[in-house]
């Protein structure tokens, strides 16, 4: 991501959201290996040309939200709430982040400028994904999938994507590609825009987290199916489900295309660049932030740096 939808949104809230919220935190802590572990099992970087890297990366430490440059400079902490702030996601012009925030106890979807100042909340929901034209907000809201334009207006509910989350949209805008944990095994689905042909990506198995490649051939997506101890690795697929292959085998999770497609950032706990076919693995240095998850990668990184120390 209407009187009466909006009331049918708030009926609807504490009960689905709250499901919403479960899968979220389960995921979450599938995903990440122990504090004992973590060193061990987190992939081996193998140096690289950091020159070549371009443009900024915002991403979570499971508090608040940080962004720094792809070649690992100019790191910054953008929000300073009493409650935990993560999932943030770029504006098509890299000036402003939508995020998830629990400040006031619920989860809530707040846009900020990308320096971290002007921090609004827009609606109740989770996992916000700004379309490519910057014109709405796709997010997890109480009854569905829903959307919602930068300034708070407009807020409609996708039908058809109940229990919907991690909605990442198509470069063109027209579709959206999700998963819902509401019967327990995480499918993968592509709707219109609209919420209208949904389109089930079972044939694809379990996995949630997926992110759209720029030129449209590709969605990324985080699973555990090869792991019985149920942490995750991360793989890519075509947009009909096909070709599913696995490009990690390091307990990785979050991925997000560069905006060029030429590169994946991802957490291991910590966060990492790799090729699209999941070689050439280097490490973002990011001191003293600690574990790192859901990045998000903008072009206009160089102009969108933080001012705030």
């Amino acid at each position: 991501m209407r009187t009466g939808r909006i009331l049918s949104v708030a009926l609807a809230g504490p009960l689905v959201l709250g499901a919403c919220i479960g899968a979220f935190d389960r995921e979450q802590s599938e995903a990440r290996p122990s504090p004992s572990t973590a060193a061990s099992d987190a992939p081996g970087p193998t140096g690289g040309d950091r020159s070549s890297l371009y443009g900024r990366i915002a991403f979570d430490n499971h508090d608040d939200v940080w962004a720094i440059d792809a070649d690992g400079t100019h790191l910054a902490r953008l929000t300073h709430s009493p409650g935990p702030d993560f999932d943030p996601s770029w504006s098509h012009d890299g000036t402003q982040i939508a995020f998830r925030s629990e400040r006031s106890g619920e989860p809530e979807i707040w846009v900020m400028n990308a320096d971290g100042r002007g921090q609004r909340r827009l609606a109740a929901g989770l996992s916000p994904a700004w379309s490519p034209d910057g014109s709405v907000i796709a997010f997890a809201g109480p009854a569905g999938l829903s959307v919602i334009r930068p300034d708070g207006t407009g807020l409609r509910v996708l039908p058809h994507t109940e229990g919907g989350e991690y909605p990442s949209w198509s470069p063109d805008g027209s579709r959206i590609a999700f998963n819902s944990n509401l019967t327990g095994d995480h499918v993968m689905y592509i709707a219109q825009a609209d919420g209208s042909k949904v389109e089930d990506l079972s044939r694809a198995g379990e996995g949630w987290q997926v992110d759209w490649s720029p030129d449209g051939r590709s969605i990324l997506f985080t699973s555990h199916r090869d792991h019985p101890d149920n942490y995750t690795d991360i793989y890519v697929m075509r947009p009909d489900g096909s070709a599913v292959r696995r490009l990690t085998r390091d307990r990785a999770y979050t991925p997000a295309w560069s905006p060029a497609g030429d590169k994946i950032v991802f957490s291991a706990p910590g966060l990492f660049i790799m090729e699209p076919d999941g070689s050439d693995v280097r490490a973002v240095h990011t001191p003293g932030v600690g574990e790192t998850s859901l990045p998000d990668w903008t072009d206009w990184g160089r102009s969108a740096r933080s001012i705030i120390p």
